[in-house]
């Protein structure tokens, strides 16, 4: 399994409309070998989004906080053809920041159910 988070920061587009973004969110998962199942955005009052993906391998989501120039993403996938890091590149050019802070987070699971 892979869990990466990323911090994203200093974006001068922290506020897109969900259509761009959900397009960047459907690029990241394609690059990755991913399955879209369904989607949610979400906007909030007075400022910030929250967008989910929901993968037929997990999830992928972004929220943003524009009066801080941040987003925030994590990305959760039983498979990926690439590295996440470098997948998320459409969703880094329609938030116009970078990614500051990426973590890879450790996931156990019954060795029968994952590939180790």
């Amino acid at each position: 399994m892979i869990h990466a988070v990323y911090d994203i920061t200093g974006c001068n587009m922290p506020a897109p409309d969900t259509g761009p973004l959900l397009d960047a969110m459907r690029a990241t998962a394609s690059q990755l070998g991913c399955t879209v199942l369904g989607e949610l955005p979400v906007l909030f009052q007075p400022h910030g989004t929250t967008c989910v993906l929901v993968l037929a391998e997990s999830h992928l989501t972004v929220s943003t906080w524009p009066e801080h120039q941040l987003a925030h993403l994590d990305v959760f996938t039983c498979r990926a053809d690439i590295d996440p890091e470098h997948a998320i590149t459409p969703i880094l050019d329609v938030l116009g920041g970078r990614a500051i802070h990426g973590q890879r987070i450790h996931r156990t699971g019954p060795r029968s159910a994952f590939r180790v």
